[in-house]
């Protein structure tokens, strides 16, 4: 007689992919356009299995940005280390940051967190928090003007390349054009 074994429970891998789906959603969606089925469903549990580890959409929604941000600070603190030039770093680190397609797999956190905050205007207080305190504590290197010309340019360039507006070639060259200049400032 064959021995039926039962899947073992993994609650801690099943929340990560639910954060996941959720991000990969709403990029795509906006929160409005998620719900909790389109989560399940992509995540291959029930609507009780989303309901397991959060007990709403809303609180989903929340974890996921946050996970999100984390994410983000933890890519710019890893490109802030490894950039040798002081001036500047935090600047280089976000510029970059806002061009990664994909992060521990998963479609771009930008996309994510930009219709997160747009369909949910109440997330930005959240954002404008993490900012703020990035340029605080680089306010030495990266508090000229013109840094943060550069960095507003880059949502600019970041939105019209995830509207289509210009295709990827364009938009890696002008990345590469503001991260030139944060040294030339």
């Amino acid at each position: 007689m064959k021995e039926i074994r039962q899947q073992k429970k993994q609650p801690e891998v099943i929340r990560k992919r639910i954060l996941e789906q959720a991000t990969i959603l709403v990029s795509q969606k906006g929160i409005s356009g998620v719900s909790i089925q389109n989560i399940a469903t992509a995540v291959g549990i029930t609507k009780g299995g989303v309901f397991h580890h959060f007990p709403n959409k809303k609180n989903l929604i929340e974890e996921m940005f946050n996970q999100i941000i984390l994410d983000l600070d933890q890519t710019v603190e890893y490109l802030i280390k490894r950039d040798p030039t002081e001036y500047g770093k935090f600047t280089r680190a976000y510029i970059h940051s806002s061009f990664i397609h994909q992060i521990d797999g998963v479609v771009s956190a930008w996309s994510a967190l930009s219709m997160t905050m747009i369909t949910e205007p109440t997330f930005n207080k959240i954002w404008m928090e993490w900012l703020k305190n990035r340029l605080s504590q680089h306010a030495e290197t990266d508090s000229h003007p013109d840094l943060e010309l550069l960095r507003l340019a880059a949502d600019g360039l970041w939105l019209q390349s995830i509207t289509g507006v210009i295709d990827d070639e364009q938009c890696s060259k002008l990345e590469d054009d503001l991260l030139n200049r944060t040294y030339l400032t």
